[in-house]
C-alpha cells in the first residue's frame, strides 16, 4: 500500500540565505524537494518556475520492538521463539538477536 503524499511548504525571507533545513520527517523514507524564487509574499503572485525535484531518502534509525512474540517448549532442552517484524523498521532490518 502506498503512502499517501504530503506537501509541506517552508517559506525563507531572507533572500541573502541559500539554504533551509526542513525538520520532522519521517525516518527511511523517500522524499521530493523543489525550490522556487518569488517577488511577493503573497500565494500565487509573482512566483517563478521552479527548480526540478531532487529526491532524497532521510537516514535509518534503531527499528521499534518485533512485535507478537511468543514462545512454546519443544522437549526438555528446547524452546520455539516466533515473532512478527517491527512495524516501524526504519531502515532495512539486518538480523535478530534472540536472548
Amino acid at each position: 500500500r502506498a503512502e499517501r503524499s504530503t506537501v509541506m511548504s517552508l517559506q525563507v525571507t531572507d533572500v541573502s540565505v541559500t539554504s533551509a533545513d526542513i525538520t520532522g520527517l519521517k525516518k527511511f523514507t523517500m522524499y521530493k524537494v523543489s525550490v522556487r524564487a518569488a517577488n511577493k509574499f503573497i500565494t500565487g503572485s509573482l512566483e517563478g518556475p521552479a527548480s526540478n525535484f531532487v529526491e532524497i531518502q532521510t537516514l535509518q534509525d534503531v527499528p521499534s520492538a518485533p512485535v507478537s512474540l511468543s514462545i512454546a517448549a519443544v522437549d526438555d532442552t528446547s524452546l520455539h521463539v516466533t515473532w512478527l517484524p517491527p512495524l516501524a523498521p526504519n531502515g532495512i532490518v539486518q538480523f535478530y538477536q534472540v536472548f
